[in-house]
C-alpha cells in the first residue's frame, strides 16, 4: 500500500470525523428578557424552544435567561441554574447592547431600544399612523418594506432579526370621563413610556409623567395620573377596571417587540442549525399574530363584562389628533430623512 493511498485515507478520515464532531457538537443559545414566565411573549419563547430542541434532536439547547427568576434567586438568596452569574441577565435597556456585542447569543427586545441605532422604529409611535389593522399588518408583514429597512439597521448595529412579536395598540384610559380629541388631556397628568407618546400629551397640552408597566395600576389608584397609555391586554392583566372606568380606541401607536442573535455567533452556525432556528422562529411569529387576536378578543370581552365602557373616537376626532401631532411628524421625518419620508407616505397609503 503507498504512503500516498495511506495518506490520502487518513485525510479522508480526518475530513469525516471532523465533520462529524461539527455536526453533531451540541449548541447551546441563551435568550434574555424580562418579563414573567407567564406573559403571552414568554410563553411563546417556551414554545420556540421547545420546537427548536426537538427538530435539532437536542443538537440545540435554549438556555432561557428571564430578568425576573435571577431577581427572584436574588430576593431568595437562591440559585436560578448553575450558571446564576448576574452577567447572563439583563433588563429590556440592556438586552439590545448585549447581544449585539456577543456578551449573550440572543434576546427579546422592545422595539423602541433601537431608536438611536435605526431612528426608523419610531414609526411605530407616530400619533396615529398606524391606526387601522390594514395598515399594521402591511407594515409588519416579512417582505414589507418599513420592516426590510429597520432590520437592515439593525444588522448594522451587530443582530440579526429573527421574528416580530406584537404586543398590542396604544389606547387611552380613564375615569369618569371620555377622552376623543387633545384638548381633553389639557392640564391632565398623563402615564406614558416613551419620548414620542410624551411629546404627543405635551403637544396637546397635558403633562406627561413615564411610568413603567409595573406601576401604572399604582399611579391610577393612588392619583398621580388621571389619564394613561396602555394596551388591552395589560389592562385585562392588572385589572385596570379596579380604578379606571373608560377606555378611548385611539389606536395612537403600536408596541412591537423583536428577537434578535448575535450577528457574528449566526454566522458560525452551519445551515442545518440556521434552518432549525429559522423555521421555528417563523411559527413563533406565526403564533403570536394569532396569540394577540385571541388575547386582544377575550380581554375585550372581559372588561366589558367588568363595567368599562369603550369609546370609539370619529375621523373628525382622529384628524385632529394628527393636527396636533403634526410636529412630532416633521421631527420623525427630519431624522430619518428620505427613507423615512417614503416610508412615512407609503403607510399612509396602505
Amino acid at each position: 500500500m503507498s504512503k500516498i493511498y495511506l495518506k490520502s485515507i487518513a485525510i479522508f478520515l480526518f475530513v469525516i470525523f471532523a465533520f462529524a464532531s461539527t455536526s453533531w457538537a451540541q449548541t447551546t443559545l441563551r435568550l434574555a428578557f424580562q418579563l414573567p414566565l407567564n406573559h403571552h411573549l414568554a410563553e411563546n419563547i417556551a414554545s420556540f424552544k421547545t420546537e427548536v430542541e426537538a427538530r435539532s434532536n437536542g443538537k440545540i439547547q435554549i438556555a432561557i435567561r428571564d430578568y425576573g427568576s435571577f431577581l427572584e434567586a436574588t430576593k431568595n438568596n437562591t440559585k436560578v441554574s448553575d450558571e446564576t452569574e448576574s452577567q447572563q441577565y439583563f433588563k429590556d435597556k440592556e438586552i439590545m447592547q448585549a447581544v449585539s456585542e456577543g456578551v449573550i447569543e440572543a434576546g427579546l427586545v422592545s422595539l423602541p431600544r433601537f431608536a438611536e441605532v435605526s431612528p426608523l422604529v419610531d414609526i411605530f409611535y407616530q400619533p396615529f399612523l398606524l391606526d387601522t389593522e390594514r395598515k399594521l399588518l402591511s407594515t409588519t408583514t416579512r417582505d414589507s418594506p418599513v420592516r426590510k429597512a429597520i432590520e437592515t439597521s439593525i444588522a448594522k448595529a451587530g443582530s440579526k432579526v429573527l421574528w416580530w412579536q406584537s404586543y398590542g395598540n396604544v389606547i387611552l384610559v380613564s375615569n369618569g370621563e371620555t377622552i376623543l380629541r387633545p384638548d381633553h388631556i389639557k392640564d391632565k397628568r398623563v402615564r406614558v413610556f416613551g419620548e414620542t407618546l410624551g411629546n404627543l400629551v405635551l403637544a396637546s397640552g397635558g403633562e406627561p409623567l413615564a411610568i413603567s408597566n409595573s406601576q401604572q395600576a399604582f399611579a391610577y389608584k393612588h392619583k398621580k395620573v388621571e389619564v394613561g397609555m396602555t394596551t388591552i391586554s395589560e389592562i385585562s392583566r392588572k385589572k385596570i377596571w379596579e380604578v379606571m372606568d373608560t377606555i378611548s380606541l385611539t389606536n395612537n401607536a403600536n408596541i412591537q417587540f423583536i428577537t434578535i442573535v448575535n450577528s457574528r455567533w449566526w454566522s458560525k452556525l452551519n445551515q442545518f442549525n440556521k434552518k432549525v432556528i429559522l423555521d421555528a422562529a417563523l411559527n413563533a411569529e406565526n403564533r403570536s399574530i394569532e396569540s394577540i387576536k385571541k388575547i386582544e378578543a377575550d380581554s375585550y370581552k372581559e372588561v366589558l363584562e367588568n363595567g368599562m365602557k369603550l369609546v370609539i373616537l370619529s375621523d373628525d376626532d382622529r384628524n385632529y389628533w394628527k393636527e396636533k401631532s403634526e410636529p412630532i411628524y416633521k421631527n420623525f421625518l427630519e431624522k430619518t430623512g428620505e427613507e423615512g419620508m417614503e416610508l412615512f407616505i407609503l403607510i399612509n397609503n396602505f
